[in-house]
């Protein structure tokens, strides 16, 4: 029992694909957009042209079917950095836009431990 707890806790851990479909009207000609981030990221959020696609998801591949053929306009948030760009979508493949993400900051505690270690060897050094 401990160790399917343990299994199910990892494959929870881990960054997973995310796929999106965008509401594009029927008809439209459209294409399919493959975000490849640097390193798996938390808080994954993209929109396309204002629509919200993906919403705070754990990945390092984001793709979207379904968007229109032309300049599509997004903003992308990752590790809390957010991006906005264009990029022209093609129907006859996949646009894969390659994208550098910061590393996840431990925030408080790590700020906090970097406070304590200047205090003992300020006070070492006085």
């Amino acid at each position: 029992m401990r160790f399917c707890l343990l299994l199910l806790i990892l494959t929870c851990a881990c960054a997973h694909d995310v796929h999106a479909v965008f509401p594009a009207p029927p008809g439209a000609p459209t294409g399919t957009l493959v975000l490849l981030l640097s390193q798996p990221a938390s808080d994954v959020t993209v929109a396309v042209g204002g629509v919200l696609v993906v919403e705070k998801r754990h990945t390092g591949r984001v793709e979207i079917a379904n968007v229109p053929v032309g300049t599509a306009e997004l903003t992308i948030v990752a590790n809390g950095a957010d991006k906005q760009l264009r990029a022209w979508v093609d129907g006859e493949r996949p646009t894969t836009i390659p994208l550098g993400v910061p590393d996840a900051s431990s925030g408080f505690i790590k700020s906090l431990f970097g406070s304590l270690i200047s205090i003992v060897a300020w006070s070492l050094l006085h």
